[in-house]
């Protein structure tokens, strides 16, 4: 059976949605990383990979 990825995943705390606004924030140079890993509460780690598509690689 395939992992669940994404909002699926057991211990997302991202949902589809807030990778959106996350990346449309770091994209415009709105807020950094830094700010984004504390407004959702997750680390800056997971944030980063985020905002570079490294993870989260099915949201467009």
């Amino acid at each position: 059976m395939a992992a669940h990825q994404g909002a699926k995943h057991h211990a997302a705390k991202m949902t589809t949605a807030k990778v959106r606004q996350a990346r449309k924030y770091f994209d415009s140079e709105r807020m950094t990383v830094a700010q984004l890993a504390e407004k959702y509460e997750v680390s800056w780690s997971t944030m980063n990979h985020i905002v570079r598509r490294e993870s989260w690689k099915h949201v467009s």
